[in-house]
C-alpha cells in the first residue's frame, strides 16, 4: 500500500511539473504575442514620424528652383556697397509714400541688370485694391523704361516688432523679373521720419532672397 502511495505521489509530482511547464509555455506564448503586437505598433509609429534622413526636398525634379542664396542678418555698416546703396535709396523713396489709410510708409529700390536703380513708394487709394505697393512701383518704373531683369532689391518700412517683408503679390511680381535668385535687403526704417533719413551703423539688416521669400512660385509652362 505504501509503495502505491509513493508511486501516486511521484505521478502527482510529475503532473504538477507538467502543469507548471504548460503554464510557462502558455505564458511565453502570450508574451510573444504581446511582443509582436508591440513591435507592430512601433513600426506603425515609426511610419508616422518625420524622416530625419534622406535626400533634401530641393533635389526633387518637381521643385521649380532650388534655394541658392543664404539668408542672414548683418549690421548696416558691414553691408557691401550694393546693399547700402539700395537701402538708402529705398529709405529716401519712402519719404514720398502716400499712405493716409494704413499710415504704413514703404520704400523700395531695385537694381536692373544694366546697373540702373529704380525706386518706388507705396501709393494708397480710398478703394484699397487700387493702391500700389512700393516694390511694384519701383519695378514697373524699370520695366516701363525697358529693363526686364533685376539682380537685387531692397525694402524699407517701419514695423514695431520686426521686418516688413514684401506681400505675397509683390513676391510673385519680383520673381517675374528675376531670372535667378537675387538678394533682397530688408531693413526697419526709423520710427520718426527725419528730414534727412539715414540708417545707424549698427542697424540690423535682413539679407534674404526671392527664392527664400517665395520658394514655390507660380509658373506657366
Amino acid at each position: 500500500m505504501s509503495q502505491k502511495r509513493k508511486e501516486l505521489k511521484k505521478c502527482m509530482k510529475r503532473l504538477d511539473g507538467l502543469h507548471k511547464e504548460l503554464q510557462r509555455r502558455r505564458t511565453c506564448k502570450r508574451l510573444n504575442n504581446y511582443m509582436e503586437q508591440l513591435k507592430e505598433l512601433q513600426r506603425e509609429l515609426d511610419k508616422r514620424q518625420p524622416q530625419k534622413f534622406g535626400h533634401p526636398v530641393c533635389e526633387s525634379q518637381m521643385i521649380p528652383h532650388p534655394i541658392k542664396l543664404h539668408e542672414y542678418t548683418i549690421s548696416f555698416c558691414q553691408l557691401d556697397n550694393c546693399g547700402r546703396e539700395l537701402l538708402e535709396d529705398a529709405l529716401n523713396a519712402r519719404c514720398n509714400a502716400y499712405a493716409p489709410y494704413s499710415n504704413c510708409k514703404v520704400g523700395a529700390a531695385f537694381r536692373s541688370k544694366n546697373g540702373r536703380v529704380f525706386t518706388g513708394c507705396n501709393v494708397e487709394s480710398v478703394a484699397f485694391t487700387a493702391g500700389c505697393c512700393a516694390e511694384r512701383t519701383a519695378l514697373v518704373k524699370g520695366v516701363s523704361e525697358g529693363c526686364r531683369v533685376f539682380n537685387a532689391g531692397a525694402v524699407v518700412a517701419y514695423h514695431p516688432s520686426g521686418y516688413a517683408t514684401p506681400c505675397g503679390v509683390c513676391r510673385q511680381f519680383i520673381h517675374e523679373f528675376a531670372k535667378m535668385d537675387i538678394p533682397i535687403y530688408i531693413a526697419r526704417a526709423p520710427e520718426i521720419s527725419e528730414q534727412l533719413p539715414a540708417f545707424e551703423d549698427d542697424a540690423e539688416v535682413l539679407v534674404t532672397s526671392i527664392y527664400h521669400l517665395l520658394p514655390h512660385s507660380f509658373l506657366v509652362y
